[in-house]
């Protein structure tokens, strides 16, 4: 699966043109696929994650928060729609923090859950039960 998102990255940026030749992309070709043009290396301090779990969930959501800390960061529950229907500002987080919500009161669907800060956004998208 791996392989085929990186062949298609491939095609991407390499222009359909350059493949007239050869369908098939030499090492060196793949290789250039599978590194960032343009943007610089992140580190691991400057990597962002949130997890959502257990998903699909009846309603009691937990969130591993990566990469946000001594940041002010504001957690939103979004619907389909954009709505907001849970809002938390979250400050003073760890490197790796956790936070429970209980969302158990709201109709189950299909939900997004927003991390937004300074210059950083996360989305995940989660189903309620």
């Amino acid at each position: 699966m791996m392989k085929r998102l990186h062949y298609l990255l491939f095609i991407l940026l390499m222009g359909s043109a350059s493949l007239i030749g050869s369908a098939v992309p030499t090492r060196a070709a793949a290789q250039s696929a599978n590194t960032r043009v343009g943007f610089p290396k992140a580190t691991l301090a400057d990597e962002k994650s949130v997890l959502v779990y257990p998903n699909p969930s009846t309603g009691i959501v937990h969130l591993t928060i990566n990469g946000f800390e001594n940041r002010r960061v504001e957690l939103r529950v979004l619907n389909v729609i954009g709505s907001v229907v849970y809002r938390e500002l979250l400050t003073e987080l760890s490197d790796r923090a956790t936070k429970t919500l209980d969302l158990s009161k709201i109709s189950s669907g299909l939900y997004y859950i927003k991390l937004e800060g300074d210059n950083v956004s996360e989305m995940r998208k989660l189903v309620i039960r």
